[in-house]
This record gives C-alpha cells, sequence and structure tokens, in this order.
C-alpha cells in the first residue's frame, strides 16, 4: 500500500460547518458490534449514496460535502458510516511510516470488516427506500469504493471521488461499474497510468469521468478543505455536483447492472 506525499503531508484545516443530517445506529450489527452512520438527504429519495471518508474521518468540511451532494440534483439519502475506531493522530501526518503502520492496523477493507459495514449501510438504505446504490470515497475512502464496487455480489452503479489515494490499474481489474475520479493538483496521475482507460474498456453503458482540479490541492473537500476561502469552495461545488450529475445518469441508465 502506497500513499502520495499530497496525502502523507497535508494536515486538516480548522474550518466550520454546522452539519444537517444525524446518526443512525444501523439495524445490521457486524461481526456482534452495533455501528453507526451518519445520514443526510432528504429520506424520500431513491437514490443511495455510500460515502468514505478520508483517513482523518469526519470534519467540518466533510459534513458539507456530504451535506451538498445530497441536496444537490434532485437529492439523494447519503449514507456515511463510522468506519474507524480511532482517528489518524495528527502527529503522524508527514510521517509516512507511522502513517502506513496506522493504516495497515486501522484502515483495512476486509482485517477491519469495512466490507460488510458497506453491505449493512446499504441495506439500511434499502430499508429506507432505496433502490439504486452508488459509493465515494475521499482520499483513502476512494480506495475503498473501488474495492466495494468490485465484489461479485457489488449492488453499486458507480464508484470513485475527489483527492482519490491509492488507485491503480490493478485495483481497477474487477470493478463492476463505470468510476468518477476528480484529483487535485498534487494528487497521483490519473490518466498516464492508465486507470481512466483500463475501466472504460469494460464498456459500460455510462464512460467513466476524470477531471483534475488545479486550483486546489489534495483533501479540499474532506479534513483538509476550508470553505471559507472561494477558491476551494468553488472547486468543492463543482466536484458536487459532477458527484450528483454522474450518480443521476447511471441510477438512470443501469444497464451493466
Amino acid at each position: 500500500m502506497s500513499l502520495s506525499d499530497s496525502c502523507c503531508n497535508t494536515p486538516p484545516t480548522n474550518a466550520e460547518w454546522e452539519r444537517k443530517g444525524h446518526d443512525k445506529v444501523l439495524l445490521t450489527k457486524v461481526h456482534g458490534e452495533e455501528q453507526k452512520v451518519y445520514r443526510t438527504g432528504p429520506k424520500d429519495s431513491k437514490y443511495g449514496i455510500i460515502a468514505v471518508y478520508d483517513i482523518l474521518g469526519f470534519h467540518p468540511t466533510t459534513y458539507q460535502f456530504y451535506d451538498r451532494l445530497a441536496t444537490a440534483n434532485g437529492g439523494f439519502q447519503v449514507s456515511a458510516p463510522y468506519f474507524f475506531k480511532k482517528i489518524l493522530p495528527e502527529s503522524y501526518i508527514g510521517n509516512r511510516p507511522l502513517a502506513i503502520a496506522w493504516i495497515d492496523d486501522n484502515a483495512n477493507y476486509k482485517k477491519n470488516h469495512y466490507d460488510d459495514l458497506i453491505r449493512a449501510a446499504v441495506e439500511d438504505l434499502r430499508s429506507d427506500g432505496c433502490t439504486t446504490f452508488s459509493i465515494f470515497g475521499q482520499c483513502w475512502g476512494t480506495y475503498i469504493s473501488i474495492l466495494a464496487a468490485s465484489e461479485d455480489d457489488s449492488p453499486f452503479l458507480a464508484a470513485g471521488g475527489p483527492h482519490p489515494a491509492m488507485c491503480t490499474v490493478e485495483l481497477v481489474k474487477n470493478i463492476k461499474c463505470p468510476v468518477i475520479l476528480l484529483p487535485a493538483k498534487d494528487d497521483d496521475d490519473m490518466v498516464g497510468i492508465p486507470l481512466v482507460e483500463e475501466v472504460n474498456r469494460k464498456n459500460f453503458s455510462t464512460r467513466s469521468v476524470h477531471k483534475r482540479f488545479t486550483e486546489v490541492h489534495h483533501g479540499w473537500t474532506g479534513s483538509r478543505g476550508d470553505w471559507s476561502d472561494p477558491v476551494q469552495f468553488r472547486a468543492g461545488m463543482e466536484a458536487v455536483n459532477m458527484l450528483a450529475e454522474f450518480f443521476v445518469k447511471v441510477a438512470e441508465n443501469p444497464e451493466d447492472k
């Protein structure tokens, strides 16, 4: 597992946001333990989205991103699980070995049962009336979203996210849906790899989307973002709208599933 310099070295901000949603305990326990999610968005929406935060967990800008996405383009029911029992210490930012060791212990898709947590969150959305599902993440969360969308029984019509980390051609070899990737100026190359081209070779009815945001740094939609900065706010809202349009598009054209 590797992290880019931008991911390892960019600290969180002191942004502010009054969250619009609420915490909810999932109906299904995961390996005998109760789990909770942050839920936001109109309760009558049929479109469900699983959101996976970055390695610093929930943050005011992360909540803002989820709340704004939940009301974009007609609205979505967004469910963001509490993945980490403890958050990456800020003192680990800038120390690649410590950060990677923490991720190996606390952020492993299978070992930490995040695959089962995501399934439980999907069933919770289904019980609240959602009939189609997409998944996205930020930073490490994008990596997790692609793993979840590569499962043989994946319910997801789309995956991806802003400022993705650890995304490779090998990672998308088994993906079951198109992706949307929105790297920042200091994120890894998503075109030259060629990661997006690899997904498009699968001939999904909806083409994958890629755009590099050249005016903002890694993490600007999550824990490293501060939308009181107008440049970050504009880029953040563009990312919100791109995700919303993509998720509606795949939900209305689900031939690939």
